[in-house]
């Protein structure tokens, strides 16, 4: 049952307007829907002018614009009439109760209390309930804002800021209101599936998530998230007693020996290296329950929400599958393996369009990475840079020996460029893919072509590198030729000059536009894959976000 302060305190006790007070039982259904007209407008006037007065339980999301939506309709009931629901709020509940097939979550969608309103309007018939017109005002309102919140949710998803959602021109109260007008007509997962992505990734996501959430076991297990070492002890023991299966006896502080024990009985469990030790990968496998999936399985939906229209043909780089997808008319025409940044030296998620190339190529080592490597190294050895096969180039032009500089005066930065010159060694490879960004990365071959053989591939300092490198830039020349036979460089043109060890600059005439993402859940042949959280940005965006879940 609703609280009866819930109900109470919708309105200031000081209007001189009839609001919810207390209850507004009328004598038949019929003047159910008269006295809520009243009800509802007066009630949603009180939320915009005194929220901060308003109690934690009449806090209803998407006020103005619910305002909006009754002034359109008289401040009518949308979802009842007198004295039942309709067959759109039943539709609406049904929506609620399996948000969870859409990576969303009821609780933020009142789920707990319109069951509750639902429970005490339908099944208690008495008098006192049954035509209470303020619980049916309240209910409404409460389904409105659920609805509004919902389309929101599958439209754009919630990573981004509401600051940023209130200058989305779509998402005004005329949008809401045809939405209600087409929820009426449609069935749930045609209305869904309208204001969902179309992408064919985001599909095959929903449809592992599909197979996932019946075998799904939504524990509510200990999330362990501190540095500090004593509480981490703590919550480590704590989440492995949570474990049925191993009939761990709770103890609020465990010493050295219980908590040895009771990680070797769970390493035993899960079939892993049995050492008793609390290690970053324990942590991650100990957190990365069901719930936590789901939520991972959230975080990637939504990021496609945030996605621009794709093109016909693009280049797709997700930096936790370490692979590139080159597609081309909903088909994937290359697939590549790929070395993204280091945890400390991320490569940068961007939409841009590659534009050019480069045979044998020299690479300028960015400022990154001069202060944090170079520039060590010349103060410990004026000669690192040469063993390194670098130059050192001042502001004209010209190269100065690392000998004739006094390294030790710099400290976060030196006035001159280092360069490393086109050729098999250089850490570029012999081809550079170019496109505009603010990073100063770019896609590019590499002289440690064995590492591509490693699983875990986030190994570069920013940069990404492709194994099929020469695969990709036929693909780029031989588009240009389709498009223009006048204006493209001929492939042979491309061999000769790799065969010759040239460094020769490639015009794209067509450019390919670029997305460089980071999405670690996926689904293949509907079965869900989650790959390694390599950058902690999904950690992030929980711990910001889902928080409460």
């Amino acid at each position: 049952m609703v609280p009866l302060l819930a109900v109470v305190l919708l309105c200031s006790c000081n209007s001189h307007e009839e609001s919810v007070q207390q209850k507004a039982v009328v004598s038949s259904p019929r003047e159910i829907n008269v006295r809520a007209e009243d009800l509802i407008k007066n009630t949603l006037e009180e939320i915009l002018q005194n929220p901060a007065k308003l109690p934690d339980s009449l806090r209803i999301k998407n006020a103005a614009i619910l305002q909006d939506l009754y002034t359109k309709k008289d401040f009518g009931l949308l979802w009842s009439s007198q004295g039942s629901f309709t067959k759109e709020a039943d539709s609406l509940f049904t929506l609620i109760d399996s948000c969870r097939y859409y990576g969303l979550f009821s609780s933020d969608y009142y789920a707990d209390k319109l069951k509750n309103l639902k429970a005490s309007l339908v099944k208690d018939t008495s008098k006192n309930n049954k035509l209470d017109a303020a619980k049916w005002a309240y209910a409404d309102m409460l389904s409105t804002s659920a609805f509004v919140q919902l389309v929101k949710d599958i439209k754009v998803g919630r990573l981004l800021p509401d600051s940023v959602l209130v200058k989305d021109t779509s998402l005004h109260s005329d949008f809401f209101s045809k939405q209600l007008q087409v929820f009426a007509s449609q069935s749930i997962g045609t209305f869904a599936m309208a204001l969902e992505p179309a992408n064919k990734d985001y599909q095959s996501l929903k449809e592992a998530l599909r197979s996932f959430l019946p075998k799904a076991r939504f524990h509510n297990y200990t999330y362990i998230k501190t540095k500090d070492s004593l509480l981490l002890k703590k919550l480590v023991y704590k989440r492995i007693s949570e474990e049925d299966s191993l009939k761990i006896l709770p103890n609020k502080n465990p010493d050295s020996t219980a908590l040895a024990t009771a990680i070797k009985k769970y390493q035993h469990a899960k079939k892993i290296k049995e050492d008793g030790k609390i290690s970053p990968a324990l942590v991650t496998r100990l957190n990365n329950s069901d719930k936590e999936k789901f939520i991972r399985v959230a975080i990637t939906l939504d990021k496609y929400k945030m996605l621009p229209p794709l093109p016909a043909q693009y280049l797709w780089v997700n930096l936790p599958t370490f692979f590139l997808e080159l597609h081309d008319s909903d088909s994937v025409v290359l697939r590549s393996k790929i070395i993204c940044g280091k945890p400390e030296t991320k490569t940068p998620q961007l939409t841009s369009a590659i534009s050019n190339m480069i045979t044998y190529p020299q690479w300028t080592i960015p400022e990154s990475i001069i202060k944090k490597e170079i520039l060590p190294g010349l103060q410990r050895d004026a000669g690192y840079t040469q063993r390194k096969g670098y130059s050192i180039v001042d502001a004209s032009g010209n190269e100065v020996s690392p000998y004739s500089v006094n390294w030790a005066r710099y400290k976060k930065g030196i006035p001159y460029k280092v360069v490393q010159g086109g050729g098999d060694a250089n850490a570029l490879g012999v081809l550079k893919f170019n496109f505009a960004n603010d990073y100063d990365v770019y896609l590019h071959d590499t002289n440690q072509r064995y590492l591509f053989e490693k699983s875990g591939r986030a190994l570069s300092h920013g940069c990404v590198r492709v194994q099929k490198w020469h695969e990709l830039a036929l693909y780029l020349l031989r588009k240009d030729s389709l498009a223009d036979s006048t204006k493209y460089t001929p492939v042979d043109s491309l061999q000769s000059w790799l065969a010759q060890k040239k460094k020769k600059y490639i015009r794209v005439h067509q450019p390919l536009p670029l997305f460089i993402r980071y999405f670690t859940a996926e689904g293949k042949n509907g079965k869900l894959l989650l790959h390694e959280d390599i950058y902690e940005e999904d950690k992030r965006l929980r711990e910001k976000i889902f928080a409460g879940k």
